[in-house]
């Protein structure tokens, strides 16, 4: 069954303080604002606002967070109360578990959270005063610039005998690569500057800086008074075996004067107090921050009412489809990111998870059927596509972009296929055909003839049977291109199953997309598929595990295709783990042309159930194998090493569907199935409580899971980059498919 929508809000009791139930907003530039449920930053990625200084890349931490108090001075005793707002985890007297110390006690008062589709919000009880203060985070979009919105709520008597009552507002602004650490005081990084009324920080090294300032509605001012807070601890940093401990520098303090309830003549409207910070630069912002987050709830109603009017084509939509349109479709805008180039506009691009990728060739590809054009975002796919065309480099588009730099990388055999593949699924999505014609078959055309005459890192066409081969043992060129410390976890040089299948299904589109303008050339790509469909069979299948072999056999002497006659010949010689059972060979299937027979489709299917199927995903790794790893944990090179050796990918539910719907030519039978199947990984995403009324929450999935569930938890847990691209787009791109 579907999953019902949840509650977007969190109370107290179900806040999980240990480890934290992250949140994400985005600005669509690259930058973000990260954190956790509690309040409690848990990694040295998260910030209030991590700005993107070259869009998407060049990200600092700009804003970490404000320490803040409610602080209320009693008329008649002169008393001075102050209440607690935040937490921040500090090393310390750790006890048994590592925990670390948790101060101020702001978490003791926080009476729930709340992600509504355009903001995070926590709310806090202070019952001494009979008061209710509300915080809500905002990034405006497009533009480096958050806004931190409090809002104070009397519900009991005035302080005793005419006292008073403000805010107190410190901002921690570390100004520092969102990557690195500050592990020492040093004011000498950072220049301040402030009027009494706004602040301005600058990093001595960059020359970039920050302003905050309070909202001019309110009497506020500032308060010079430079600080270190020392030894911050953030613990998922720590679980993954990195440095972890962290000093925060903060340039002073807002001080904002409140009215009490007797100073507000008996009105009992909330009183607002706005903090904005803004990376300078940045264009001009809009004056009014809640027309800001109207214009963009509007913007991703749009986007949700064209996605759920795609997917019900085939049958009418329901109102809780429609709700989980809203959903997916705003989890997927948080990865859908401009690019600056110079000399020109901004063109799209898709970060491929959050908080530590910027936009990779590979997933973007992957990602850009489900992220955008299962949403009508055919401009903007469009846009992506001309911009990775204009980057390929010897028939290779990048891999990944230098953070810093934002220099691009050219290290993958498969990201140029996945191209192709986007370039035809944009043709065939109604896209324009001038584009296509203009800019991208050309770009598809010298791919085909790079990767036929050979280019770079060893990828080359085979001659005799017109097959992809690639690197060697200390390249990671596919997917599966976990490498640290000179290791590579999973080498998969020579003829890989997927890249092939790629191959083959790409020449196919391609013909079909250009036959009509381009006949001989479209006959010449079809001569080569067929050729490969001719061998791929003989080279990747294996008789006896009733699947595809992972790698083709290498031929030794003697020409031909290995296993011609099926299975590894006599004259051939095993791959590494050429028989390991992935889900690789699933792209023979589920790709819109395939080179095998509908009995091997489903043998295959059959095969990739019963060996990685779980609920959340599909293992890399049967559990049968010497080298599977039942958990993704500890520090960075175990991690590495368990990438693809079991570890659970959500994404690769994507092609699991498309693949049985293939072979079913997507029957509704095939698709009430399929709905079934994807219910667990819906419901991770849509998350908590069903049946409230609130705003949507706007949630993400993460990259990987545990391939074995964990005993004590009766799950497997959620494990790498917390917000990945490909995991939402390939769910959302499978629910349509269903529909």
């Amino acid at each position: 069954m579907t999953p019902s929508v949840p509650n977007s809000t969190v109370r107290k009791d179900q806040l999980p303080l240990r480890g934290g139930d992250e949140w994400l907003l985005t600005n669509g530039l690259g930058g973000y604002a990260m954190g956790t449920a509690a309040g409690v930053p848990a990694r040295r990625y998260h910030g209030w606002l991590v700005a993107a200084t070259s869009p998407p890349v060049g990200r600092i931490v700009a804003l970490a967070a404000c320490a803040d108090w409610l602080v209320v001075r009693d008329g008649a005793e002169e008393t001075l109360r102050r209440f607690d707002l935040s937490t921040f985890r500090f090393t310390g007297e750790e006890g048994k578990d590592g925990a670390g110390v948790l101060s101020p006690g702001g978490l003791d008062r926080l009476e729930r959270f709340e992600r509504t589709p355009t903001s995070c919000r926590w709310t806090y009880a202070v019952p001494e005063v009979g008061a209710r203060v509300n915080r809500e985070l905002f990034l405006f979009r497009h533009a480096n610039a958050a806004s931190v919105r409090y809002e104070v709520e009397w519900a009991g008597a005035a302080p005793a005998g005419g006292g008073e009552a403000w805010l107190e507002l410190r901002p921690f602004t570390p100004m520092r690569d969102f990557h690195a650490l500050t592990t020492r005081e040093d004011d000498g990084g950072l220049s301040v500057t402030d009027d009494g009324v706004s602040v301005r920080v600058a990093s001595r090294v960059g020359a970039l800086s920050v302003l905050l300032h309070a909202s001019p509605s309110v009497a506020g001012r500032f308060s010079a008074g430079h600080q270190w807070w020392r030894n911050f601890l953030f613990a998922r940093d720590r679980g993954r075996g990195q440095p972890c401990v962290e000093h925060w520098f903060s340039p002073g303090a807002f001080v904002v004067p409140l009215k009490t309830p007797d100073q507000a003549r008996g009105g009992s409207a909330p009183q607002v107090v706005e903090l904005r910070a803004v990376l300078e630069g940045t264009d001009p912002l809009p004056a009014s921050t809640a027309d800001a987050q109207r214009a963009e709830a509007a913007r991703l109603d749009v986007l949700a009412e064209a996605m759920a009017a795609r997917a019900g084509k085939a049958r009418p939509i329901t109102p809780a489809d429609r709700a989980i349109a809203r959903v997916l479709t705003g989890a997927a805008d948080q990865f859908v990111v401009h690019r600056a180039t110079q000399g020109a506009s901004a063109l799209t691009s898709i970060i491929a998870g959050y908080p530590w990728f910027s936009d990779w060739g590979r997933d973007t590809m992957i990602s850009l059927p489900g992220l955008l054009l299962c949403c009508g975002r055919l401009d903007e796919a469009r846009d992506a596509l001309v911009a990775f065309a204009a980057m390929r480099k010897k028939g290779l588009i990048p891999n990944c972009f230098d953070n810093g730099s934002g220099q691009p990388q050219y290290n993958t055999v498969d990201a140029s296929l996945w191209f192709i593949h986007a370039c035809c699924e944009y043709l065939r999505a109604g896209g324009d055909a001038a584009v296509f014609s203009r800019s991208l078959r050309p770009a598809c055309l010298d791919i085909v003839d790079a990767y036929r005459v050979g280019t770079d890192f060893g990828i080359r066409m085979d001659e005799r049977d017109a097959l992809i081969a690639a690197g060697n043992a200390q390249t990671q060129l596919t997917w599966m291109d976990a490498q640290r410390n000179g290791v590579v976890f999973t080498p998969r040089a020579g003829k890989a199953v997927e890249i092939n299948a790629l191959w083959y299904s790409s020449l196919r589109s391609l013909a079909a997309a250009i036959e009509k303008d381009a006949p001989r050339t479209a006959r010449e790509l079809s001569q080569i598929a067929d050729m490969a469909a001719r061998h791929y069979e003989a080279a990747f299948w294996n008789p006896q595990k009733e699947c595809l072999f992972d790698l083709a056999p290498i031929t030794v002497g003697g020409g031909g295709s290995a296993g011609s006659g099926g299975g590894a010949a006599a004259g051939s010689v095993m791959a590494g783990d050429a028989d390991a059972v992935r889900p690789n060979q699933l792209f023979a299937v589920s790709l819109p042309f395939s080179p095998l027979s509908r009995a091997r489709q489903q043998a295959v299917i059959l095969a990739v159930h019963k060996e990685l199927f779980t609920p959340l995903g599909l293992r890399t790794l049967a559990r049968s194998h010497p080298s599977y790893q039942p958990r993704y944990e500890g520090d960075l090179a175990h991690r590495d090493g368990a990438y693809h050796q079991g570890t659970v990918w959500p994404w690769l539910m994507g092609p699991f569907v498309e693949a049985l719907l293939r072979v079913e030519s997507f029957s509704a039978p095939a698709k009430a199935r399929c709905r079934e199947l994807l219910a667990p990984l819906l419901a991770e995403l849509l998350g908590m409580d069903a049946g409230s009324k609130a705003p949507l929450p706007i949630r993400s999935l993460c990259e990987v899971y545990d391939a074995d569930e964990v005993p004590e938890l009766g799950r497997r847990r959620a494990e790498g980059c917390p917000m990945q691209a490909w995991s939402v787009a390939e769910l959302l791109r499978a629910w349509a498919m269903t529909q």
